[in-house]
Parts: structure tokens; C-alpha cells; sequence
């Protein structure tokens, strides 16, 4: 009897101290999935990336997507030179199609009338091939995918993504490659916060449904630098909608810098003297590596103010 009264108690002490851990470290990464609102169980989960990086010696990036990603690129050279990286180890690719979604990529093959095919930075080669299986058949170390801005708080917009997880997976010749997903911005001038709250509650199910975990919190970095005096009067864009070529571009880029090159080359932004276009401070750029270290940090929430 005594027996059996200890194993109750030992088995329950255990369940107890479980319900008592940090919310689910999921490569650690750590989010509390209990916020999720349609329920989605731990084991309907379609993909799970492996721990990232895979590896710490290259870096062989393909990022997928719109002019949004384009956005995001225009310092990507600049800075990767700047790091000191050997860049023989390292080469960025971006594939992007204006306005294109999820739906665009499942769809259609890749010819060169229709996407725009460049190489970023590095001068790792990835062979340029005709199609999309084509080029996805080589051996990427990380896919970057994004939903359009105008889609990305529509859950429902996502139910295609499990085919081109597929798509992805089915081609690409890595077998641990991790995929990426950049979280847009915001651009209605009047409701931002709330559609960036959107934006952010579909990353959260598409990470539980879908195991893409790897957050670019561009959409973060970005909301809280118009939290600051780097805010002006197109909220950081050039016509509400695509970011001006200064320091939004600057805070887009520096962002995946320091959520894809940094846990490979340990190399952080706030190591490389690389200045935006435009007449800015060294407080200026403090400031703005301070709303992406923040944004990298805690990539699903946008409460940095200014101090």
C-alpha cells in the first residue's frame, strides 16, 4: 500500500512540474502556443524544421517571394561584406514575382518572363536552372517564404501552404533544409497596429500547423521603429505600402541578418559599420539596430518605445 501510495504522489509531483515549465521550446524558440484560438493539437503538425543552423561554417539562402522581399535585400551586400564573412562560404538568392502569394508559387513553374531571379550576397554559386523544381533541387541551407501583405492577416489565405511546403521539401536536395518565413509590415496607415496583430496571430497558427518556426520579424523591427523619432509622416514607407530606401530598408535588412547569418557566422549587426543611404545620425542607427535586436528577441510582439 505504501507502494502504491508513492508512486502517486512521485507521478503527479511530475505532471505537476511540467504544467509548471516554460511555454513549449520548440527548437528553442519559445512561444506559448496556448494563445493559438482555433485549438490546432501539437500532433497536426505537417512539417517540423530541423534546429537551426544545421550548420556553422556556410550559408546557402533562397528567399521567395514579393517586393516585399526586394525591400528587405537592398542592404544585404553591403552588410555581409561589411561582417568580415568569408564570403566564399555564404550566397543569398531572392526570387520574387510583384504581388505574389502563396497560391502564385504553388501554381505556377518558374520562367524568367515572369520572376525576377538575383543573387544578393556572397559568392557562394547556386546554379540558375529554368524552373522552380529546378532550382529548388539544389542544396539550400534555408527557404524563405512570405504570404502577400494584403493576405498575410487572412488565416484562411494559408490553406495552400501545406502544397508548397510540399513543393519545397519534394525538390529541395537538402534534406535539413529549414524553412523561413518573413513577417511583413503593416501598411494601413490608419488601422496598422491591428493588422500587424493579424499578421501575427496567422504566424502563430501557421508555426503550429505548419512547424515554421524560423520568424524574419521584419513587420516587428519595423512597428517599433515607428515607435520612435525614426517615424515620419509615411510611417516609414516611400507610398504607404514599400519601405523608403533609408532606414526602413536598413531595419529590413538588418533583421534577417541577425535572424539567418548571425546564429551561423556569429556575427551581429551591431558588429559591421554599415550606414544607410541618407542623412542620418550614429543615433539614428543605434536606434534602429536597438528596434531589431528587440524585434529578433522577441519576434512576435512590437512593444519597444524609446527610452
Amino acid at each position: 500500500m505504501k507502494i502504491v501510495k508513492f508512486l502517486f504522489l512521485f507521478c503527479f509531483s511530475v505532471l505537476l512540474s511540467c504544467s509548471q515549465e516554460d511555454p513549449m521550446d520548440f527548437h528553442g524558440r519559445h512561444f506559448d502556443y496556448s494563445t493559438l484560438e482555433d485549438g490546432i493539437p501539437d500532433s497536426i503538425r505537417y512539417h517540423v524544421n530541423p534546429e537551426f543552423p544545421v550548420r556553422v561554417d556556410s550559408l546557402r539562402v533562397l528567399a521567395i517571394g514579393n517586393s516585399f522581399t526586394n525591400d528587405a535585400m537592398q542592404y544585404m551586400n553591403d552588410m555581409v561584406e561589411a561582417s568580415g564573412i568569408d564570403t566564399d562560404r555564404i550566397c543569398i538568392y531572392s526570387l520574387t514575382e510583384g504581388s505574389s502569394d502563396f497560391d502564385t508559387w504553388v501554381g505556377k513553374d518558374y520562367v524568367y518572363t515572369d520572376f525576377q531571379l538575383m543573387k544578393e550576397a556572397g559568392k557562394a554559386e547556386m546554379k540558375d536552372k529554368g524552373s522552380l523544381e529546378q532550382l529548388l533541387g539544389q542544396n539550400w541551407d534555408v527557404i524563405v517564404i512570405q504570404q502577400s501583405s494584403t493576405l498575410s492577416y487572412d488565416w484562411k489565405s494559408f490553406a495552400s501552404l501545406k502544397t508548397l511546403e510540399e513543393k519545397l521539401l519534394g525538390n529541395c536536395t537538402n534534406p535539413l533544409v529549414c524553412l523561413a518565413f518573413q513577417l511583413v509590415w503593416s501598411h494601413d496607415k490608419i488601422e496598422m497596429p491591428y493588422v500587424l496583430e493579424g499578421n501575427i496571430a496567422c504566424c502563430k497558427k501557421m508555426m503550429m500547423r505548419y512547424g515554421i518556426d524560423l520568424i524574419i520579424p521584419t513587420g516587428i523591427a519595423i512597428q517599433n521603429a515607428r515607435n520612435t523619432r525614426l517615424n515620419d509622416d509615411k510611417y516609414l514607407t516611400r507610398d504607404y505600402w514599400h519601405l523608403n530606401k533609408g532606414i526602413a530598408r536598413y531595419i529590413a535588412t538588418a533583421t534577417w541578418f541577425e535572424t539567418i547569418i548571425k546564429p551561423v557566422f556569429n556575427v551581429s549587426i551591431t558588429d559591421i559599420a554599415c550606414m544607410p543611404t541618407g542623412d542620418y545620425t550614429l543615433d539614428d542607427i543605434a536606434l534602429a539596430r536597438q528596434c531589431v535586436t528587440s524585434a529578433v528577441a522577441h519576434p512576435l510582439e512590437f512593444d519597444f518605445y524609446e527610452e
